[in-house]
């Protein structure tokens, strides 16, 4: 009998269908003419009862969907289209295409929302409305979680900010560690390129990127990796590293993309200052169970961006406040003896700063100069730790302390050369002079601070208390007295 039911059953259906689908085709076929002029709101009409009619019908539903795009309600499209995809059979090509034109109808619409009004309760929902569709619609698009991330974030909602970052960087690691284990980083020379990868791509292919911009990339079918540059002018090679892609797809592979650093940045951020609250409190076992969530963000962001400054600051700190300056030597090095770069080098010698490792830091800071010689926030790493070596020397009464601090100024002088107005160069410089006994040029070095009193550096209390500080080297102890005072005036106006 069970048997016969749902024969019986199935036959019912399939008659009333073929009924419905005469009422459907009429519909459709009504729903034609008036898309014809343009009336899309009665074609709407029309379709919606032609599905409801016989909702297995496959041109009603391609018709229905191509009829929301032409209302442009992406929204309601992100809602029916898989649906619509499994009835309409014959259209499921085009249907794929107006799936993806709508992802980036709303994620554009989302990004528009809120640019409007960033700080806008209504602009942040009406952000968050568009965006929360695309994910729906495309959940496999990285960029729709980055920008939902940022809109939680200014809403105030911060764990589904967190949510969503965390969401991207689970798709994009699979893209991203790929690249950085060819030794592919941001910023890199298409030059530089080669030689990480071992060689000149297949092929180099220039695209547009939108208005006038282009991009070029670099195809390496044996590691199924596209590399993309875009133009840099202000850096010494008119081509630089912006993102990349490993695929087996051609037509994916020839769609440039940048990678994107924000969510390991904001994630691990959040971790560390967890973290640092929680040293706050004096809870260790908590602090670190945060900090060891940032620190593979961290070196993850590091090794993409090595310029990251967030990331050459964070990572030594957060190993010097757990007590883990070995672990952290080791994680350098690794890192280094595959990929070694200026700023990493800089960081690790940060670490062995932070650990009184004189010797070690300065070793790593004369790598980075070997990698760019004229770099300031090297040259002035370096010079710092002679400097903080000279102080420890000088106060353990070991003579070799004079031979360091001059090591440290030789540093400082050469970095003057490049940029003769910075304050802190001539402060430390003055100190030097002052301990070396060569009071002329402490003299001549007060001078040359004086001379910014008319320039910008002189609207921060900073230069005032460098200045302060250089009259006392100077035995001026009114004039110091003086430039505190000015100092002080500054701090109250927030300068």
């Amino acid at each position: 009998m069970k048997t016969i039911r749902r024969t019986l059953l199935i036959t019912l259906i399939a008659t009333f269908g073929l009924q419905l689908v005469g009422c459907g085709a009429a519909d459709v076929q009504s729903a034609k003419l008036y898309r014809q002029r343009r009336d899309y709101i009665t074609a709407d009409k029309m379709l919606q009862k032609a599905i409801s009619e016989d909702p297995t019908n496959d041109e009603a539903w391609y018709l229905y969907t191509v009829n929301l795009q032409d209302l442009k309600q992406y929204e309601k499209i992100a809602s029916i289209i898989d649906t619509a995809m499994l009835y309409s059979t014959t259209h499921r090509a085009e249907l794929q295409q107006l799936k993806h034109n709508t992802w980036i109808q709303l994620y554009n619409g989302g990004l528009g929302a809120y640019n409007a009004n960033p700080d806008s309760k209504e602009a942040q929902q009406a952000a968050i409305s568009y965006l929360e569709a695309a994910r729906k619609l495309e959940p496999d698009q990285p960029e729709t979680y980055e920008l939902l991330g940022t809109v939680y974030y200014a809403a105030g909602d911060t764990a589904k900010g967190l949510e969503n970052y965390l969401a991207e960087i689970n798709q994009v690691s699979s893209s991203y560690e790929p690249g950085v284990a060819m030794g592919l980083m941001l910023h890199l020379s298409p030059d530089a390129v080669e030689r990480a990868i071992g060689g000149a791509p297949a092929r180099k292919e220039i695209v547009p990127i939108g208005g006038t911009d282009s991009a070029m990339i670099y195809v390496y079918p044996s590691k199924q990796a596209y590399i993309y540059f875009e133009r840099a002018d202000k850096l010494p090679h008119p081509w630089q590293l912006t993102g990349w892609r490993i695929t087996s797809l051609d037509a994916q592979g020839m769609q440039p993309i940048r990678v994107s650093t924000q969510a390991y940045a904001l994630v691990a951020n959040d971790y560390y200052q967890k973290g640092l609250a929680e040293m706050q409190k004096g809870d260790k076992a908590a602090a670190t169970a945060q900090f060891e969530k940032a620190i593979p963000l961290l070196m993850t962001l590091q090794q993409i961006d090595p310029s990251d400054e967030f990331a050459s600051q964070a990572i030594p700190d957060i190993y010097s406040r757990m007590e883990r300056t070995e672990k952290a030597k080791q994680e350098y090095e690794r890192i280094l003896a595959d990929h070694p770069s200026k700023a990493m080098y800089i960081s690790y010698g940060t670490l062995m700063m932070k650990s009184n490792d004189y010797q070690g830091a300065i070793t790593a800071y004369e790598k980075a100069l070997a990698l760019a010689p004229n770099d300031e926030p090297a040259l002035f790493d370096i010079a710092a730790a002679y400097k903080n070596w000279a102080v420890a020397d000088q106060n353990a009464k070991k003579p070799e302390y004079k031979a360091e601090l001059q090591k440290s100024t030789d540093y400082f002088e050469k970095l003057r050369a490049i940029n003769r107005n910075d304050p802190n160069t001539l402060m430390n410089l003055a100190e030097n002079y002052d301990v070396l006994n060569q009071k002329d040029k402490v003299i001549s070095l007060v001078s040359d601070l004086e001379s910014l009193k008319s320039t910008e550096t002189a609207n921060s209390h900073q230069y005032w208390d460098l200045l302060a500080r250089m009259y006392a080297r100077a035995n001026r102890p009114n004039d110091a007295q003086a430039a505190y005072k000015k100092s002080d005036e500054l701090k109250q106006q927030g300068h």
